[in-house]
C-alpha cells in the first residue's frame, strides 16, 4: 500500500523534469531524445497518479481530528 511518503517521492521525481529538459537542450538534443523523455515521464506520471488514486481510496486523506491543527 502507498503512503505519503512514495506520494512525497514520486511528485519531487516528476519535478526533475525541468531540469531533464534543460539537460537534454544543453546537449542539443535530437527530436527522438525529448520523445524519449516525454514517455519516461508520461509513465512516472502515470504511476504518481496511480499512487494518489491509492491513496484516495485507502482514506489516506480523510480528515482525522486526532491530525487536525487547531488555531
Amino acid at each position: 500500500m502507498s503512503n505519503r511518503f512514495d506520494l512525497e517521492q514520486q511528485i519531487m521525481d516528476c519535478w526533475n523534469i525541468l531540469n531533464d529538459i534543460e539537460t537534454l537542450a544543453d546537449m542539443m538534443a535530437t527530436t527522438k531524445a525529448y520523445t524519449d523523455l516525454a514517455n519516461v515521464y508520461e509513465y512516472k506520471f502515470n504511476k504518481l497518479w496511480r499512487t494518489f488514486e491509492d491513496m484516495v481510496y485507502n482514506k489516506e486523506f480523510a480528515d482525522d481530528d486526532t491530525n487536525a491543527v487547531h488555531s
